[in-house]
């Protein structure tokens, strides 16, 4: 991926289209203190030397895509930590200052989730954004060939980087759901048995749609730990009619010592159970979701 982005870049006014996970803002004024982009500033990242493998052709999607990596930094670090590929490429690709990166590298390495130190993070990479206008379309452009590495075509490369961060997100929910306790038990299980085949339908559904979706996660704020105690982990939908189109569900069975993973169609009213996969473990897993 790294040779990919050094070769054959050439100066052009882009275009990555993309769609936004949360809302994209862009205000009057930008500095390293602020979380806002300005057109200004956009105008001036949009001559950054984006490689052949990403090249497009329209401005204005191009100015969406850098709000979107822009926007949703936090699920950018986050996903890097269980993805090394990404990782490498955003700190061997990116003009970020050395104690930053070097910052970014303890965070990847450790195992737990610090909110704070994510949050430390997010305010300094904003501020190298805010200093040197070449930093977020080397960000967003790692993410691009990321994105694109399984839905890329023979004729032409899809230019949204929606499908990582979508990816991130739902892994995020996932994790949510779970809390530390059952992540601890079934995460990796999961990963490698489940995740798979919910992927490919939530990649099916983003083609389907071209892009036009959205998702809504586990969280919420009057439930036990935050998070919803019945089986939804998250719902795909539609975004343009707000509809569900696809609903990803955990239950515990078998009197707590299996997780049993499945999803709902719209294609058939949300009837049947599809994909329909246990976790099971000798010991009973905790009584509720979200439980650190």
């Amino acid at each position: 991926m790294i040779d990919i982005i050094k070769k054959g870049k050439k100066l052009f006014l882009t275009s990555l289209a993309s769609m936004m996970l949360f809302s994209t803002v862009l205000t009057s004024s930008f500095a390293a203190e602020t979380d806002v982009l300005t057109k200004s500033s956009v105008n001036e990242m949009l001559q950054y030397e984006f490689s052949n493998e990403v090249m497009s052709e329209n401005k204005d999607d191009l100015e969406k895509s850098l709000t979107d990596t822009f926007e949703n930094l936090d699920l950018v670090l986050k996903g890097m930590k269980s993805d090394r590929n990404l990782q490498e490429a955003f700190l061997e690709i990116t003009t970020l200052e050395d104690d930053v990166k070097m910052d970014l590298e303890v965070y990847f390495s450790t195992n737990h989730d610090d909110e704070k130190e994510l949050n430390k993070l997010i305010r300094d990479v904003k501020d190298q954004i805010a200093e040197n206008h070449s930093v977020l379309p080397e960000i967003t452009e790692v993410l691009l060939l990321q994105s694109n590495s399984s839905l890329r075509g023979e004729e032409k490369v899809q230019a949204t980087i929606l499908p990582i961060l979508l990816r991130i997100a739902l892994k995020e929910a996932v994790k949510k759901k779970m809390g530390k306790k059952i992540k601890r038990m079934a995460y990796d299980e999961f990963e490698e048995r489940i995740e798979p085949e919910i992927w490919a339908e939530v990649e099916a559904l983003h083609e389907q749609y071209g892009g036009d979706i959205d998702y809504d996660g586990p969280e919420s704020k009057n439930a036990r730990n935050g998070i919803i105690q019945g089986e939804k982990v998250f719902d795909i939908k539609n975004k343009r009619t707000g509809k569900d189109l696809l609903r990803f569900h955990m239950k515990r069975v078998d009197e707590g010592t299996s997780i049993d993973f499945h999803w709902h169609k719209r294609d058939d009213n949300f009837k049947w159970h599809h994909g329909q996969t246990k976790i099971t473990r000798k010991n009973q897993f905790p009584e509720h979701w979200g439980e650190d």
